[in-house]
């Protein structure tokens, strides 16, 4: 490209940002969609990554959906994905991306056992503070420099 950059490095770049939007915008399940587009693409670290992002927006979609049992699998599982990442990864602030979601998910993590037996239906208005629900404030566009 004229711009010195790759095809592929500018469709991560949008797919990038546009996923960031979206999950600003509270379209969880649509941001992990869309990052799922490039984690299949996507190696070693930066896959990790991605995958934990996906895993955030999955957390949240599923307290917007009722569904307490798939918050605590997913948010056990999207932890991890960053062990090992710097703290500021891709302009991303892990620690205050997995702080912001634990703030907004604790009321629901912290509901007695019987709210998360297999037998109970998705759909249950679970305690939650949809103010509270996270953004991701990116500190500098991570794809400004070719990166």
């Amino acid at each position: 490209m004229a711009d010195g950059t790759c095809p592929e490095h500018s469709e991560e770049a949008a797919l990038f940002h546009e996923g960031v939007e979206l999950f600003n915008d509270g379209e969880w399940f649509e941001a992990h969609e869309t990052w799922e587009d490039i984690w299949h693409l996507a190696s070693g670290l930066k896959k990790r990554f991605y995958q934990g992002l996906i895993q955030c927006a999955v957390t949240i979609e599923h307290v917007r959906r009722g569904n307490p049992r798939g918050v605590r699998t997913v948010w056990k599982s999207a932890q991890p994905k960053f062990d090992g990442l710097p703290q500021v990864y891709l302009g991303v602030n892990i620690p205050r991306l997995l702080s912001d979601v634990h703030k907004m998910i604790r009321p629901v993590l912290e509901l007695s056992e019987d709210w998360f037996d297999p037998a109970k239906p998705r759909g249950q208005e679970l305690p939650v503070r949809w103010e509270d629900a996270p953004r991701v404030e990116l500190e500098g566009d991570p794809f400004a420099n070719g990166e």
